[in-house]
């Protein structure tokens, strides 16, 4: 009997030791998605959001060839498994609203992202269990919740554009696993999964490459003797990662997002190391956070005393975790694992024009977090250092989760989210610029103007400039102003802006609404000089030929923004204007406007159109038949109606003309009195 009650008790004993711990683990899930949980009501923000997103051209429509092409890179990055991700959110989630973001729920892509994190939480409780032999299961639970709650990992778990965080982690996390579980086992297999899973996590972001260097850490940590094999099993992983570097650089040359003003130099140099340690300050301080935290020195002669000291300090942290090897190899294992993960991404190459990015601790601070759960497990022996360790560790979750929560609601909409900017960096015109635009977008265009003023006060680039520029000449009706924005914008010629040529489209139309055509035509010239391949330019350099006369130099205009674009439906419309109104060539036209209606069935001023150009070729009968479709599509206008008493009125069926004038004029048209009181003449 007491044998039974032995063994039972031993089983139970076993059980419990298995199940231990996962249930730490399942309380940090929980946890987390309870936090984030206010998340699923955010917005999208205009900050990537709506490029990654409603205006995400691969989010309806996806092409494997076009999207994973090696020279298909977009927003300045090279990641299709994410822009496929984004695709088969859009065709597996419920679709919202059609009026607000395009279709596009914000709610199931946040409730995304969030569960994305929640794997990782999990791949990095697993990691570190692993990693310690499953005996730190304190030390993984310890290291799970600082990754799960950190206040730095907001952004990458609440940011929409920021997917390719939590999607790349998710892959690179499995890695690593499988990385170490291959250096239990020594099964290849292993490594061949590990591999294949790190493919996936350099086509969702590039920061994956890396993997390979932490490779090496593990093999260090695990005490795995130096060998041949030790070097040749990594040198696939070396490779790929050194293609995807190469990727990644093209694709930032690509949209000049490496930052000219801020070389490569001593001064980026102390710009890395101070990006270096705010890292490690807001782990332990995590305060004045930011979507932006702008460069704000660029000369050696500009920065403080304390920045010169910056690399001396991290040299000396380095010292320390080699000192550290007489106790434990913890400190320099979780320290080195922080440099490798981060170095790709601490700016000593400059890129943008923001000095760190918090997103960018993602995966970096693993390893710090690793430092924290070893010394947790440490202290929480039995011993004097047990409840104050445990009493701490709850105090510093509570803090860390509370500031979360509060930094999750700063990414509700755009106002809350570029207001905060504005409070962080009152001197920086992003902030301003994003609640301009914000308000623009609402038709608030006086706030609107009153954010872009303050904007172009603050030294920007040219997108400020060309969202004042374009309210002075939509909304305020001030050409002249508009005229000085824009010109400003080209002035500033930034390389593969599309403002370079959108700016002088705008500044040719401010010019042709003062009358000074041959102005506009110099500056339509450029456009198209610049955008050969936008139909724009040809279509508005082609309206600018017709105001001036010249025919048929503005054909020959629009039909070459037909060639560069067969499917832009003003290029047909405009060039069956100029056919109807000015070259009486009313079946060209009419074959014009058809074209038009092919591309968008149910265009009015095609429409209407051709009902026109019938009219005037008096093709009476025809015309009054068009009316009669245009009528069924637009029951109300005045137009139409006006039009189908023309051709009434030529096809001598008078009473017909005078009511439909009649209706027209009741629609609102204006219809000139004597013409009523001829077809009322005729009419009797």
């Amino acid at each position: 009997m007491k044998k039974k009650l032995s063994g039972k008790h031993a089983v139970n004993g076993a059980s419990s030791a298995t199940v231990r711990p996962y249930i730490p683990l399942l309380i940090i899930l929980a946890a987390t998605f309870i936090i984030f949980l206010p998340v699923l009501g955010n917005g999208l923000i205009l900050w990537d959001d709506h490029s990654y997103t409603y205006e995400n051209p691969f989010l309806k429509s996806f092409s494997f060839r076009e999207v994973f092409s090696f020279s298909t890179f977009y927003l300045g990055n090279y990641h299709p498994l994410t822009l496929l991700w984004l695709h088969c959110e859009w065709l597996v989630f419920p679709h919202g609203d059609p009026d607000l973001y395009a279709g596009v729920s914000p709610f199931w892509f946040h409730l995304n992202n969030i569960l994305l994190h929640l794997v990782n939480v999990t791949l990095v409780f697993f990691l570190v269990y692993e990693l310690t032999d499953r005996k730190g299961w304190k030390s993984a639970a310890f290291t799970a919740a600082l990754f799960a709650v950190h206040p730095m990992h907001v952004e990458s778990v609440v940011w929409v554009s920021e997917l390719k965080d939590v999607l790349y982690g998710a892959f690179y996390l499995g890695g690593a696993m499988l990385y170490i579980c291959y250096l239990k086992t020594e099964k290849s297999l292993l490594l061949g999964m590990a591999f294949l899973l790190f493919i996936l996590s350099n086509l969702a972001k590039a920061q994956a490459v890396t993997l390979p260097v932490l490779f090496f850490l593990f093999d260090y940590y695990k005490g795995r003797k130096i060998s041949i094999r030790l070097f040749l099993e990594k040198i696939p992983f070396l490779v790929l990662s050194l293609f995807f570097g190469i990727l990644a650089i093209r694709a930032q040359v690509e949209v000049t997002a490496l930052n000219e003003q801020h070389p490569v130099s001593v001064s980026s140099a102390l710009n890395a190391c101070y990006g270096l340690m705010t890292y490690l300050f807001k782990l332990v301080v995590p305060v004045h956070l930011s979507a932006v935290h702008p460069y704000t020195y660029s000369q050696l002669g500009s920065f403080p005393w304390y920045f010169f000291l910056l690399p001396a300090l991290l040299i000396l942290l380095v010292f320390f975790a080699f000192r550290s090897l007489r106790r434990t190899k913890d400190f320099l294992f979780g320290f080195f694992f922080y440099l490798i993960t981060v170095s790709v991404m601490i700016k000593l190459v400059p890129v943008g024009d923001s000095l760190i990015n918090e997103r960018y601790t993602y995966i970096p601070y693993i390893g710090l977090f690793f430092i924290a759960g070893q010394l947790y497990a440490r202290f929480s022996q039995p011993g004097r250092w047990k409840y104050l360790s445990l009493a701490a560790t709850i105090a510093i979750l509570v803090i860390f989760s509370m500031i979360t929560v509060q930094r999750s609601k700063i990414w509700k909409d755009n106002l809350t989210f570029w207001n905060d900017v504005i409070e962080k960096y009152p001197g920086y015109w992003r902030g301003y610029f994003g609640v301009g635009l914000q308000q623009y977008n609402s038709g608030n265009y006086q706030e609107a103007l009153e954010y872009a003023d303050k904007s172009c006060e603050r030294n920007p680039p040219a997108v400020p400039y060309m969202l004042r520029g374009t309210i002075y000449l939509n909304q305020v009706k001030n050409d002249s102003l508009a005229i000085v924005d824009f010109q400003k914008v080209i002035s500033l010629h930034e390389p593969s802006s599309p403002f370079d040529a959108e700016a002088r489209y705008n500044l040719g139309i401010a010019y042709e609404n003062r009358g000074e055509y041959a102005e506009a035509l110099k500056v339509f010239d450029e456009a198209v000089i610049i955008a050969p391949n936008n139909p724009k330019g040809y279509v508005l350099k082609g309206i600018n030929l017709t105001r001036l006369g010249q025919y048929s130099q503005a054909e020959s205009v629009y039909t070459e923004a037909i060639r560069v674009s067969s499917g832009t439906p003003d290029a047909w419309l405009r060039r069956g204007i100029l056919y109807e109104d000015n070259l009486n060539r009313y079946d060209e036209a009419i074959a014009d406007f058809r074209k038009v209606l092919e591309i968008e069935p149910g265009r009015r001023d095609a429409t209407v159109n051709i009902a026109i150009s019938l009219y005037k070729k008096q093709s009476y009968d025809e015309a009054v038949r068009q009316c009669d479709h245009a009528l069924g599509l637009f029951p109300d206008d005045g137009q139409v109606y006006y039009i189908r008493a023309l051709a009434n009125e030529g096809r001598r069926a008078y009473a017909e003309a005078y009511r439909d004038a009649l209706k027209a004029r009741q629609a609102g048209y204006a219809v000139n009195e004597k013409y009523l009181e001829k077809l009322s003449v005729l009419a009797k």
